[in-house]
């Protein structure tokens, strides 16, 4: 089994960190290199990272004087650090179960040379409420045709990638709404995005310093949703980071994906018929469902 690259990107962590840091020394999986890089810390995170450190070995904290200035870039930063056959985002408050490394990490096997992006589900979790649902992930994409509205990628703490879909990505675009969102178009475009389906990690949600995004888990939540029209149906930073990586890619991408990308394009561009027959057209879903995608086209604006 190859050894796998944990990325842990901090800030201002230090009423969470400590829990995470002890379930990754609980892992079964040992053979782990973990890379912590701090955004600038002002409270005891960086304290409580250098006492880990000088216990284990497998724990590097990067000194580089890079500032990010957000939880995005601090993860796409940790790329570069990232040498190892796997590799995995950690966020600073969650807390994961001791085999989740071993079982994703099962998961590659035969898959050395295939692009390829593995992620689990985890319990919501508060400290207040305790868990609050089984599971963060209810729906997922499986082609760019389920992937491109969602505005939004498979949270980064569960994904796990390998060597060869990290290479295919030879480039950060210019624009990113968050680092998941741009592992998950780039395991869809040139590779697979695996499910694994078991909760493997508690999933911290409603506290003050949460770098990364709430999850809305409920599929009943989202369908309501889509009635708000006050909210588009493309968020601008995610159709701005798309265009991005798609400015990036498009030379490494398929006839086809290139045009799907172009018609989703397109689509933010149009009036509603015209909207409404590109998706018809193209095939494009929305929780992979087009009829959900028709109606929230319908009752909304196609972008902010």
């Amino acid at each position: 089994m190859p050894q796998i690259d944990i990325l842990l990107a901090t800030y201002n962590g230090e009423a969470y960190l400590e829990n995470q840091l002890l379930s990754l020394l609980s892992q079964t999986f040992k053979d782990w290199h973990l890379h912590v890089h701090d955004d600038g810390s002002t409270d005891g995170t960086l304290a409580i990272l250098r006492a880990f450190e000088s216990q284990d070995n497998r724990i590097t904290i990067i000194n580089d004087g890079v500032k990010c200035g957000g939880a995005a870039n601090n993860f796409l930063h940790l790329l570069n650090y990232a040498k190892s056959e796997l590799v995995i985002f950690c966020d600073q408050d969650d807390i994961w179960f001791e085999n989740k490394l071993a079982l994703l990490a099962n998961e590659f096997e035969g898959a050395v040379n295939e692009p390829l992006a593995v992620f689990c589900n985890g319990f919501a979790y508060s400290e207040d409420l305790g868990i609050i649902n089984e599971k963060i992930t209810s729906t997922f994409p499986n082609n760019l045709k389920e992937q491109l509205f969602l505005n939004a990628g498979i949270q980064g703490c569960s994904l796990m990638f390998n060597r060869a879909l990290l290479n295919k990505l030879h480039t950060i675009p210019e624009i990113n709404a968050m680092h998941d969102h741009f592992i998950t178009l780039g395991a869809i475009s040139f590779g697979r995005l695996k499910y694994l389906d078991k909760s493997l990690m508690l999933y911290r949600q409603f506290h003050a310093n949460k770098a990364t995004t709430n999850i809305n888990y409920s599929i009943s939540n989202r369908v309501i949703s889509i009635f708000k029209s006050d909210i588009p149906v493309i968020d601008r930073l995610h159709l701005d980071a798309t265009m991005s990586f798609y400015d990036s890619y498009k030379n490494d991408l398929e006839v086809a994906q290139q045009i799907l990308f172009q018609q989703y394009f397109l689509y933010t561009k149009s009036k509603l018929l015209k909207r409404l027959q590109i998706i018809f057209i193209n095939g494009f879903k929305l929780y992979n469902s087009v009829t959900l995608l028709l109606v929230k086209t319908i009752t909304r604006k196609a972008v902010n």
